[in-house]
């Protein structure tokens, strides 16, 4: 080691002296370029001043009477046989009838009327629709408005004509609603325009009914008519006339009308205090909703023109409290739009000091900025637009805007901010003022931080950083120059990095970055060369050092120059690379200079910094233990003899680097395999000592590289490879401790492959050859797991066998091992080889293999001989014969009307269960070893193992607790089966000493009978209270459980009915007797069963356990109840009872070998 650090040393430096050939950059001078640019800019109403409006109003407000003139009749389109119908009633009525006549008449008039509103209403809903349609359906609902407006004019002109026959014949001169037939008339002809015939007949219903209820609106025609002429004081005598009727519909219409008319009289005092009461008279009411709206907006028109500012608050709380915040922000519009832009300003702001968090309150600061373009100086413009801008961005942060409030108040924002700094650029390009060339500054800066996503902000980045650049030019000042300098430096590096700008923006500012860094800093580029490392500093990686502010602005020119030159052949590309490199390569950052000057090998190589380049990177690569990219390097390099013609040196420091750095890289790819788990990175390292081997096959160590050639590709899962290397490994160098382990390994890699029995060879080898190494016992366990893997029985029992005898002093391994041959003889189905086989374990190792084993291998003996003990096939584990199928039918009661008379008084189909003795020794046996089980378990002891092994363990160990105390509790059940029905009993009523001796008989019966079920009941819940395993036989204890009362009542049931009953006198009436006494007996007991089986399904469901018990469970629930138990097996998927664990006896737990040398 000491000689490797030395010669890496010597490498060291003579890279370092080396590296030190290339040329430097001169100092730069100060760089100049073309500044003059055209910033493109058109100017709208943003940004122009706002002109006031003419002091004098003359238009009226938006309501018309027709807004609230009461009209008769329904707005609705009117069918032709409607109109058809009334005219053959006029028709058919004579003269002589006017006032029925002019009636039916006005009726006629009144439908067209409705039907002209009608369309009319359609009409006008369309414009709406037409300004936000597609260009291709604008047409047609252009089409459909036109044909609604012509269809309403045609039904005015129908309720014309017919109105003016009313009116005009004298005939009809007393009939009652003339007065409202010409109101009608005049107001038919209004709306369609007829102002002038309108008006006539308003007039004669103005002359000749004096006290008609319509001479209001009349009269109002009048004066609406005289304000739209301008004619204001005409229309103030007649809005007069009107409010001489205080209760008609359009009194407060023609009072705020009158408002109107002082407004455009310059009466602006007297218009308020009218527009004031008309808000209060209409306040509340929601017919006037519009009318009190319009009325406080009015008033606040009349308050621009009479009141001040300061108190305009006040008044418009006296005229409502609630709506005095939006009448001041209409007062504010309406100073703008005269022009009056201090007030405008204080209200703007005043509204935005109050409600800061109004949706309306970008639209305020913008009208600010409005008011300030109008009459204020550059320097409140620029600071009203900032306000603005400042205003949207903290908005936008909080998220407090509705959308399009938010979109709306950018767009303002953003346009006014954009289109002010470009006019005053273009301004200030031509007037020099550096106070404007400032505000510019100001607002550009403004608009890059606010608007990053804008369409304009490549342009505006761009102009932002020529404006920097015109600064720094032309200032005199050295330090403030300098600083421009750098400003303008990162405001165009900035332009070339967003992507923004392109073609000759982008070419311009990326040059300008360069030649701005230049001109900012006086840094030479040269760096210093770094020391030689010492011995103690080669063994670490050298920490970065913080490259100084200056060193790493002239990074970032260089970076933008490569990006910017794309000319491989340019003269200073490969300088600035090279620089930039050296510059990391001092300050040991050297992740970054690698790829530079891998860069500079790959594509310059015929540069003069080449060879400097390559002396630089093979110094980094010894610093930073870089072994493979130095190896990579070197086949390169090496590869070149062209390159390597004239320099010897170079050659033989890239030889010596490559020998040492092939076996560095692969120790280091093993350890960071090792680490990450990468299986291509293990594949790799396998390759790589497979590649030094071949280099060298008969070399000292050669064996250990073979060796771990195959570790690597095991570990990497190319196990092909694996067996190769430790087969060649055995063959080349049979002797070797590496040879020794590699047969283990090979035995491992088959069992990968599923080659089982080539494993099991391999490590019966090993196990037999090398017993005395630690980890035979292992391979002669593996070999064992193979063998029964591939069912090969007797080479498995044979291992086995061999495994015990070897390593019987190790009590852990040999116990479980022997215990693990149980599944062989359980798998060939030999019974007795079983029990002969667990008796042995038991009397070996049955107090020392755990007590889990124990409890399970007595379990399993008694089970095997409980099972031999009964002579037939037995139902649900017990021993007995079905002599009749259950019948789903339920019991009914029939009265039988013949001679033919039941044998049972239940359906033939219930069932008869027969108990079949057991063979008295075994089941003594079987009840020995479930008795031995259940005493192991009770007496406690350790369960080997950790973790999930020890709990499953312990699992199937409760699970055959459990099993044992289930079959001793069957004995109880197949003793309660045994108990049979008394016979000959009768029930005669006519016999009392026969029924009283039949009835003890019975009783007796009854009462030993359930004595025996319910000594098998307490033991089942025994059972079912087992927690931790026993779940399938706590669920099979509940079923039993329901079965003893379900073979209690079926007993009773299928009880055979006396001869002696079913015959002679009054048969018929004996076998009621005789069933209803059995009834009265079994329903309870049939209750009990019904009670049980429901407990065995709640016991499933908390388990969460559902097994072949579950579904007898249910299926008896069925049969017995189905009104109540409906089955669900249909979808129920297949039952689950299968213990968690199948493996009940594993073998020696295996695991992976070590492999390393």
């Amino acid at each position: 080691m000491l000689e490797t650090r030395h010669r890496n040393m010597a490498i060291a430096a003579v890279i370092l002296t080396a590296a030190w050939s290339g040329a430097a950059l001169a100092q730069a001078p100060k760089y100049t370029r073309s500044t003059k640019v055209e910033v493109k800019v058109k100017q709208t109403d943003r940004t122009k001043p706002k002109e006031a409006a003419p002091k004098k109003v003359e238009a009226r407000p938006e309501l018309t009477a027709d807004d609230f003139i009461a009209i008769e009749g329904q707005v609705a389109d009117i069918r032709s046989q409607q109109t058809e119908l009334l005219e053959q009633l006029i028709e058919d009525t004579p003269d002589d009838e006017p006032n029925e006549k002019a009636d039916l008449l006005y009726r006629l008039a009144d439908l067209h009327a409705q039907k002209q509103r009608y369309w009319r209403f359609i009409g006008m809903d369309l414009y709406p629709k037409i300004e936000k349609a597609k260009k291709g359906k604008k047409g047609a609902l252009e089409k459909e408005q036109k044909t609604a407006f012509e269809t309403a004019k045609k039904a005015m002109l129908d309720a014309v004509k017919v109105y003016k026959k009313i009116a005009d014949n004298p005939a009809y001169k007393n009939y009652p609603d003339m007065d409202k037939t010409l109101f009608y008339f005049a107001y038919t002809l209004s709306s369609g325009k007829y102002m002038k015939e309108a008006r006539i007949v308003y007039q004669r219903l103005i002359q000749d009914y004096p006290q008609s209820v319509y001479i209001p609106e009349a009269y109002l025609a009048f004066a609406d008519y005289f304000f739209q002429q301008n004619s204001l004081a005409n229309a103030e005598q007649f809005y007069d006339k009107v409010l001489q009727f205080p209760k008609a519909s359009v009194y407060n219409y023609a009072k705020y009308m009158k408002g109107w008319v002082y407004l455009n009289l310059d009466r602006a005092q007297e218009a308020l205090e009218i527009f004031f009461d008309v808000s209060q008279a209409t306040k509340g009411k929601k017919k006037e909703e519009t009318l009190n709206r319009a009325s406080k907006k009015d008033y606040v028109r009349a308050y621009a023109e009479v009141g001040k500012a300061q108190t305009a608050l006040k008044s418009f709380q006296r005229v409502d409290k609630g709506y005095a915040f939006d009448m001041e922000q209409i007062l504010g519009d309406i100073y703008l739009e005269q022009g009056k832009a201090e007030k405008a300003v204080y209200f703007f702001r005043e509204l935005i000091t109050e409600k800061p968090k109004d949706k309306r309150v970008c639209e305020w600061q913008n009208n600010v900025v409005h008011s300030m373009i109008t009459a204020g100086d550059d320097q409140h413009k620029a600071e009203a637009i900032e306000t603005l801008v400042k205003h949207y961005v903290s908005l936008r942060d909080k998220k407090v805007l509705p959308k399009e409030n938010l979109a709306e108040c950018r767009e303002e924002a953003e346009g006014i901010t954009s289109e002010m700094a470009k006019l005053w650029h273009n301004e200030a390009n031509k007037t020099l003022n550096f106070e404007t060339l400032g505000l510019v500054d100001r607002l550009y800066t403004l608009f890059l931080e606010s608007f990053p996503d804008s369409p304009e902000y490549g342009e505006i980045q761009y102009y932002a950083a020529e404006l920097l650049w015109a600064r720094a030019q032309g200032e005199k000042n050295g330090r403030l120059a300098t600083e421009l300098w750098e400003r303008a430096a990162n405001a165009f590096t900035a332009v070339v990095e967003s992507g923004k700008v392109e073609g000759k923006q982008l070419k311009d500012s990326a040059y300008a970055t360069v030649l701005a860094w230049k001109n900012a800093l006086q840094v030479d580029p040269r760096t210093k060369q770094p020391p030689i490392p010492t011995e103690k500093e080669l063994e670490k990686i050298p920490e970065p050092q913080p490259i100084p502010e200056r060193e790493a602005k002239m990074l970032s020119a260089f970076d933008v120059y490569i990006k910017y030159i794309k000319d491989p052949k340019d003269k200073d590309l490969v300088e600035m690379k090279f620089l930039k490199g050296r510059m990391y390569w001092r300050y040991n950052h050297y992740e970054e200079a690698i790829p530079i000057f891998e860069d500079i090998i790959e594509t310059h190589l015929d540069h003069e910094d080449s060879e400097a380049s390559i002396n630089i990177l093979l110094d980094i690569l010894i610093r930073t233990k870089k072994f493979s990219q130095m190896v990579a390097l070197g086949d390169k390099l090496l590869a070149n003899d062209k390159y390597l013609a004239d320099r010897d040196e170079l050659k033989e420091r890239l030889e010596a680097n490559k020998a040492k750095s092939m076996r560095d890289a692969v120790e280091q790819l093993r350890e960071e395999a090792k680490k990450s788990g990468d299986f291509e990175q293990y594949v790799a390292c396998g390759k790589g000592y497979l590649e030094i081997f071949n280099r060298d096959p008969e070399g000292a160590k050669s064996d250990e590289v073979l060796y771990n050639a195959g570790v690597c590709f095991e570990e990497g899962h190319s196990i092909g490879a694996a067996i190769n290397m430790f087969k060649q490994l055995i063959e080349r160098f049979k002797d070797s401790n590496s040879a020794k382990r590699a047969i283990a390994r090979l035995g491992f890699n088959y069992g990968r492959i599923a080659w089982y029995d080539k494993a099991a060879e391999q490590f019966e080898e090993y196990a037999r050859r090398f017993s005395a190494e630690e980890d035979s016992l292992k391979a002669a366990s593996d070999a064992v797991f193979y063998r029964k893997g591939t069912g090969e029985d007797e080479l498995a029992i044979k291992d086995t066998e061999l495994f015990v005898k070897k390593y019987k002093d190790k009590v852990k391994e040999a116990s479980a091992a022997l215990y693990s041959m149980t599944a062989i003889y359980e798998k060939q189905g030999k019974s007795d080889e079983v029990v002969k086989h667990l008796q042995r374990y038991l009397g070996q190792y049955g107090n020392k293999g755990g007590v889990d084993r124990k409890v399970i291998a007595y379990q399993k003996i008694g089970q095997i001989l409980w099972d031999q003990s009964c002579p037939v096939k037995g139902v649900n584990g017990a021993c007995v014969k079905i002599t009749r199928e259950r019948s789903t039918v339920q019991r009914k009661k029939k009265k039988r009307g013949g001679v033919d008379l039941p044998l049972q008084c239940g359906p033939e189909s219930k069932i008869k269960l027969v108990v079949v003795p057991r063979d008295a020794k075994k089941m003594k046996a079987a009840k020995d070893a479930f008795n031995a089980a259940i005493k192991a378990y009770q007496g406690g002891g350790e369960v080997p193992g950790e973790g999930d092994e020890k709990a499953t363990s312990a699992a199937l160990m409760i699970r055959s607790f459990a099993a044992a105390k289930f079959e001793l509790a069957n004995e109880r059940y197949e003793s309660f089966l045994t108990l049979a029905f008394p016979t000959k009993l009768d029930f005669d009523k006519t016999k009392p000493k026969v029924v009283e001796k039949s009835t003890k008989r019975f009783l007796d019966y009854i009462g030993q009978k359930e004595k025996l079920g319910l000594a098998a009941e307490e033991a089942y819940k025994a059972i079912v209270a087992i927690t931790g395993g026993g779940a399938h036989y706590a669920i099979a204890s509940a079923a039993r459980a329901g079965q003893v009362w379900q073979n209690f009542s079926d007993q009773l049931y299928t009880a055979e009915i006396p001869q002696e009953v079913r015959s002679g006198e009054f048969a018929e009436d004996k076998v009621d007797a005789f069933c209803d006494e059995l009834a009265t007996q079994a329903t309870p007991l049939e209750d009990r069963s019904v009670k049980a089986f429901d407990a065995c399904l709640k016991t499933s469901t908390d388990l969460n356990w559902f097994n072949e018990w579950s579904q007898l469970c249910e299926r008896e629930l069925g049969q017995i109840r189905p009104q109540d138990y409906p089955t669900a097996s249909e979808v129920r998927p297949p039952s689950d009872n299968v213990a968690p664990v199948i493996d009940l006896e594993p073998a020696v737990t295996v695991k992976d070998l070590e492999g390393t040398p």
